[in-house]
C-alpha cells in the first residue's frame, strides 16, 4: 500500500495537514482529524485508526449488474490519558459500508454500527457524545466535498436505527459508565445528528430530501415526538409502493430489510420476484425488531451534488477506483484479511476502564502488526484538540449519553483556517 506523500511524520517531526493555502485534506483519516479539531471542545490528545477493504464488486439490487463497488470501513477513535502518554483508551467507534453505482455516479452510504466503550479520559469531562457526532457528520462531510475526485452526482445516506447495549465494543454494555439512549431517544438523536451535518453542508448540494419510518404499531405521538421541531422531514420512504421491493430496496450486509429480503428470497422465489415496496413493508413491521412494544426505525437521505466533469461510465469507474484504493489512510485489507482483523478486534473486552486499557493497548499491537506487514510506517493519526469549554461550540452536541445501534460537519468556519500547526497533528510512525 502507498503511503500518504503529502503528510509524513513521526513522533519528533511532522508535517501539517494542508500543503497550501485554501487546501484541505484529501485522505479520510487526515480529514477527520482536520474536523475534530476544529469541532470537538475540551483538551484532548486523540488518536484515530482505519482500517477498510479494496473495492470489490457487488450489486446492490437483485436485478441490478455487477457495476458496482462495495468498500467495507472501520473507524475507531481513542484518547490519551492526560499524564500518562503511552496509555490510550478506545473510545468511539464507526462501522460503515460504501457502495459505488458506476452508470449512476452515486455513493450509498450504509451506516452499520455506532458503539462507544463508556471511557472518557479527558479530565475536562467533555461530553463523549461531541466526539461521536462530530465522528459521523465529518465522515459524512468528506463525502459531499467538491474536492472529491471523482465527484460523485448523488449521496444517499442509509440509517437502520435499533437501540442495544453494544454494537462494536465486546462487553462494553457492562461498564457502569456507558449510558444507552431508549428506542424513542436514539431515533431522536440520529434524526438531530443528520439534521446538523445537513445544516453545515457547503453550497455545492443542490438538493436535500430526508424521509423517516418507523414500522410496526405504533402510536401517532410517538412519530411526532420524533419529528418534533424537524424541518422537511417526510414520514414515509423513498420507493414507490407498487415497485418490486427487490429493485428498488437495497440489500445492505447486515441490515434488517436484507434479512427479510434474503428470508422472502429463500422461501419462494416467485414470492420475493412479485412483492411490492407496500407489501415488504407490511411483512417486515411483523419482525422481531418491530414487535411487542420495540421501537426502531430507519432514516434516508438523498443529496444531489454539483456534478463535476461530465465523465463515460468508464472514464468515472477508473478513476473511482484510483481513488478508493489510496482515499482512506491506515490499512486497506483484502475481504478476508478485513474479518480476521475484525475478529480480533472482537475478541477484546471492555468492561470497565482498566479492561478497556488493555484491550486498547492489544488492539494497538494488532494494528501495529499489520502496518509492518503491510510496509505501513505512519497508518495512524495522532492530534490534539484544544477548545476551552466555554467557547461556543460550531455544531452543538447532543447530551452526555451515546446510543448503541446498529445499521446507524463540518461548519463554514473550516474554510477560515488552511493550516494546522505541525505540533498539532501528525502521523504516528512505528
Amino acid at each position: 500500500m502507498e503511503v500518504d506523500s503529502t503528510i509524513k511524520g513521526c513522533s519528533s517531526s511532522t508535517q501539517s495537514f494542508a500543503s497550501a493555502p485554501g487546501d484541505k485534506p484529501t485522505r479520510l483519516l487526515d480529514y477527520l482529524g482536520y474536523s475534530l479539531k476544529k469541532t470537538v471542545l475540551g483538551n484532548h490528545i486523540y488518536k484515530l485508526y482505519a482500517i477498510s477493504t479494496s473495492p470489490a464488486r457487488k450489486p446492490l439490487f437483485k436485478s441490478q449488474d455487477s457495476g458496482s463497488y462495495e468498500r467495507r470501513m472501520l473507524l475507531l477513535l481513542s484518547e490519551k490519558r492526560k499524564g500518562l502518554p503511552q496509555e490510550e483508551v478506545l473510545m468511539t467507534g464507526l462501522e460503515v459500508h460504501e457502495y459505488y453505482m458506476i452508470k449512476e455516479e452515486t455513493l450509498n452510504i450504509y451506516i452499520s454500527k455506532v458503539d462507544t466503550t463508556g471511557c472518557t479520559p479527558s479530565t475536562t469531562n467533555i461530553k463523549n457524545g461531541s466526539a461521536t457526532k462530530q465522528l459521523i457528520s465529518s465522515y459524512i462531510h468528506y463525502h459531499l466535498e467538491e474536492s472529491m475526485q471523482p465527484r460523485n452526482k448523488r449521496v444517499n445516506i442509509h440509517i437502520f436505527a435499533r437501540s442495544q447495549p453494544q454494537y462494536l465494543f465486546t462487553k462494553s454494555s457492562d461498564n457502569p459508565n456507558k449510558h444507552v439512549l431508549n428506542d424513542v431517544d436514539l431515533l431522536k438523536w440520529w434524526k438531530k445528528v443528520l439534521e446538523q451535518t445537513l445544516s453545515t453542508t457547503n453550497n455545492s448540494l443542490q438538493g436535500i430530501k430526508k424521509w423517516y419510518y418507523v414500522p410496526g404499531n405504533i402510536s401517532e405521538s410517538i412519530v411526532k415526538s420524533i419529528n418534533r421541531d424537524g424541518k422537511d422531514w417526510i414520514y414515509g420512504y423513498p420507493y414507490d409502493n407498487e415497485s418490486n421491493a427487490n429493485d428498488v430496496i437495497p440489500k445492505f450486509d447486515d441490515d434488517a430489510k436484507a434479512r427479510w429480503l434474503n428470508h422472502l428470497d429463500n422461501n419462494d422465489e416467485d414470492e420475493v420476484d412479485n412483492t411490492t415496496v407496500k407489501e415488504f413493508w407490511e411483512v417486515i413491521s411483523i419482525g422481531s425488531e418491530f414487535s411487542c412494544g420495540k421501537v426502531a426505525g430507519f432514516f434516508w437521505v438523498k443529496i444531489e451534488c454539483l456534478a463535476g466533469k461530465d465523465l463515460k461510465d468508464e472514464g468515472y469507474e477508473s478513476l473511482l477506483l484510483k481513488n478508493l484504493k489510496t482515499n482512506v489512510g491506515g490499512i486497506v485489507f483484502d475481504e478476508q484479511e478485513f474479518t480476521d482483523i475484525l475478529q480480533n478486534f472482537f475478541d477484546l473486552d471492555f468492561y470497565n476502564e482498566e479492561i478497556a486499557l488493555k484491550a486498547s493497548k492489544q488492539w494497538c499491537k494488532i494494528f501495529n502488526d499489520s502496518c509492518t506487514q503491510k510496509g505501513i510506517n505512519d497508518g495512524v493519526l495522532e492530534f490534539v484538540v484544544g477548545r476551552p469549554q466555554n467557547e461556543p461550540e460550531e455544531m452543538s452536541t447532543q447530551g452526555g449519553v451515546i446510543a448503541k445501534r446498529k445499521s446507524a460537519g463540518i461548519d463554514d468556519s473550516l474554510d477560515k483556517v488552511n493550516v494546522l500547526s505541525a505540533s498539532l497533528i501528525k502521523r504516528v510512525k512505528k
